[in-house]
C-alpha cells in the first residue's frame, strides 16, 4: 500500500531550545489533536531516531513527521466514473458532475463521491482518507478539493479561515443583480422548516462577491467568488438580490429544460499544503449550462 512521504523539516538554529511540541503547534500549525496522534503512533524521529516531542532541539537537525492516516472511515467502496484533475499523496481533485452527493447522509449511504475515492485508492492500492475541504451541493457541478489526511484538510482549511483559497463559480441566474459587481454581506441562518436557508439577523456571517460578465433584459451570466461557506450560500444570496440561479426550485423558479440551480464550481486557486506552491485548476461549464447560456444569448 502505498502511503503519504513524511514531513521532512530541517530545523534552524533560531530554534536552538524550543521543544519539537512547541515547532509542530507553532510553526507547523498543527491541532493538539493532531500532535497527540503523533506521540501515539510514535510518527517523529530526529536525525533517524524516534523522539517524544518534549524533546528539545539545538539547531540543524533533520526532523521527520510521519503523518497517520485515519483508515477507519467505512465507506462502502463502489466503482463510479469520476473526472480526476489532479491527485497526489496528500490531496485529490475531482471534477464533480451535477447529481452527485459529496458525502453518505442518513438516507443515502451509497452512491456518493467518498464512495466513489474509496473504491478508487483500494484498486491503485493507496493509502488516503476523505477530508472535503469544501462544499459543493449534490446537484452542483465543478471543482471539489479532498484531502487525502486530517493534516492535509487542517492545512488547507487554514486557508479558506485566512482568506488564502480562492473558489470561482460561473452562475447563470433568473434576474439581474441591481450592479455590475458587488458584495452581499447578508447573515444566513436555517429556516424552520426543512432545509431551506434564510437572511435573519443572527445568523451566520457570510460574504459573496459577484461580478457581471455578460447579461441581457431579465438574466445574466456571473463570475462569484465566496469568501464564507455557508450551506447554500450562493443560492440564498442571488434570490436576495431578485437575480436567483436559474431553475432552483428552493430559492427560485424550476425549469422543465434544466433541473438543477445553473452554478459551477469553476476555478481554484491554493497552496499546497507540503510544498507551499501556488496551484491553480479551472473546469469549463459542462453541457447543460452551455445550452442554457447559449440559449439565453449569455455565452
Amino acid at each position: 500500500m502505498l502511503k503519504p512521504p513524511p514531513l521532512l523539516i530541517k530545523t534552524i538554529p533560531s530554534w536552538n531550545g524550543r521543544t519539537i511540541e512547541s515547532i509542530l503547534r507553532q510553526e507547523l500549525r498543527l491541532s493538539r489533536k493532531q500532535v497527540i496522534a503523533l506521540k501515539k503512533c510514535n510518527g517523529v524521529t530526529l536525525n533517524g531516531r524516534p523522539v517524544l516531542v518534549k524533546e528539545k532541539l539545538s539547531g540543524g537537525e533533520d526532523l521527520v513527521i510521519q503523518i497517520p492516516i485515519n483508515t477507519t472511515q467505512n465507506f462502502l467502496p463502489e466503482q463510479i466514473p469520476l473526472s480526476i484533475i489532479y491527485e497526489d499523496p496528500d490531496l485529490i481533485i475531482i471534477d464533480k458532475p451535477a447529481g452527485l452527493l459529496v458525502h453518505p447522509v442518513r438516507y443515502h449511504l451509497s452512491g456518493t463521491l467518498a464512495n466513489a475515492l474509496a473504491y478508487h485508492w483500494q484498486v491503485t492500492g493507496k493509502v488516503a482518507s476523505f477530508h472535503p475541504v469544501h462544499r459543493l451541493d449534490k446537484l452542483t457541478s465543478g471543482l471539489l478539493l479532498v484531502a487525502k489526511s486530517s493534516w492535509a484538510h487542517q492545512q488547507l482549511s487554514l486557508q479558506i479561515k485566512e482568506g488564502q483559497f480562492h473558489r470561482l463559480y460561473l452562475a447563470i441566474t433568473k434576474g439581474i443583480p441591481p450592479a455590475a459587481s458587488g458584495e452581499i454581506s447578508f447573515p444566513i441562518k436555517r429556516g424552520q422548516n426543512g432545509i431551506k436557508r434564510i437572511i435573519e439577523a443572527g445568523g451566520q456571517p457570510a460574504i459573496t462577491r459577484y461580478r457581471v460578465i455578460r447579461q441581457n433584459k431579465d438574466s445574466s451570466l456571473l463570475a462569484i467568488r465566496l469568501i464564507t461557506g455557508r450551506t447554500h450560500q450562493i443560492r440564498v444570496h442571488l434570490s436576495h438580490l431578485g437575480a436567483a440561479l436559474w431553475g432552483d426550485p428552493l430559492y427560485g423558479a424550476s425549469d422543465e429544460h434544466l433541473l438543477r440551480p445553473a452554478l459551477h464550481a469553476a476555478s481554484l486557486r491554493f497552496k499546497h499544503p507540503r510544498t507551499h506552491k501556488l496551484l491553480t485548476f479551472k473546469s469549463p461549464l459542462p453541457e447543460d449550462l452551455c445550452t442554457l447560456g447559449e440559449s439565453l444569448n449569455l455565452i
